[in-house]
């Protein structure tokens, strides 16, 4: 049983596109997983470039992404241009070494053969693979320290967590028919998990064994986890956090209650928007992308606003 990596996609319009000036960009920025990202299209001379940065600030610890992306442009005509590579993301070298497709395309045949209308779409599709540097201190082992008392032994790339089948089967139930149900897992003493990050895996495990592990950094990987395992408690731990603790942006926070299905987070962050500007704030780039109960919730309020 395999689970799925974090992804997200990132699509804005870019009006007028064949009036950019000369060594100018068009830009616009998401939060995705507790990281501020910057898509940009520019131009140099009679090309265009299409940019992607992580924006991490310096700091004397390494912060690390790898990634693969996918980076997009389409005309109104259904035409596209696409690009896809690995790439790392780093607070030492990001702002210096973006994830850059340069001079994909020239002016001219931009718009003779591609039909922009004066517009076109820009989009990153992004898949993380690694994470690395953007724990907190671990707050229990989960190491060979206590391997006496657990009687399964899981694998994230490498690291190995020493645990109780018993345990994460109530806490889970992902765990409860992998190692109870007719899985070939059940009989195994060491179980790998592909494709999650060890750090998150950390703070989840932390969080489900009644330590405080939720904070503006992990919160986006506990959840992502808990949704995928299908973990009760640890989902209304992370909402309890984004109820009352966190310094997330109320767009953020909204975001988050619709990924992950958080009915009271939803309620609190729609309550708390009652001016035009506040909608606006919390609109996704691409509108299309968002719940329709939130959108409609949203055009009620224009419309009380408005009368």
């Amino acid at each position: 049983m395999e689970t799925s990596m974090k992804k997200f996609v990132m699509k804005h319009v870019v009006e007028d596109v064949m009036s950019i000036e000369d060594s100018k960009e068009v830009s616009f920025e998401e939060d995705h997983f507790n990281i501020h990202w910057r898509l940009s299209l520019s131009r140099k001379g009679e090309f265009f470039s299409l940019t992607l940065k992580a924006l991490m600030s310096f700091a004397r610890t390494m912060r690390e992404i790898e990634a693969k992306v996918s980076l997009k442009v389409v005309s109104t005509s259904g035409r596209s241009l696409i690009v896809e590579m690995d790439y790392q993301f780093g607070n030492l070298f990001s702002v210096i070494d973006p994830c850059k497709w340069e001079d994909f395309i020239s002016r001219k045949k931009l718009d003779k053969e591609y039909n922009v209308d004066k517009k076109v779409t820009i989009e990153a599709h992004v898949t993380i693979t690694s994470m690395t540097g953007f724990g907190k201190g671990n707050l229990r082992k989960f190491d060979e320290s206590i391997k006496d008392l657990s009687d399964v032994v899981i694998v994230v790339k490498n690291r190995k967590f020493y645990l109780l089948k018993m345990f994460l089967g109530l806490q889970s139930s992902y765990f409860k028919s992998l190692f109870f149900g007719n899985f070939d897992e059940s009989q195994k003493s060491e179980v790998e998990l592909k494709d999650i990050n060890p750090d998150d895996f950390q703070n989840f495990l932390e969080l489900i064994h009644g330590e405080s592990a939720v904070n503006d950094e992990s919160v986006d990987g506990i959840l992502h986890l808990a949704d995928m395992y299908d973990s009760p408690t640890a989902i209304k731990r992370c909402e309890e956090f984004l109820l009352k603790d966190t310094e997330k942006t109320l767009k953020s926070k909204l975001e988050m209650s619709t990924r992950y299905n958080l009915k009271l987070l939803k309620e609190k962050c729609l309550s708390e928007v009652k001016t035009v500007a506040d909608i606006r704030s919390v609109l996704l780039q691409n509108i299309s992308q968002m719940e329709t109960s939130v959108l409609g919730a949203l055009l009620q309020k224009s419309l009380d606003l408005q009368n």
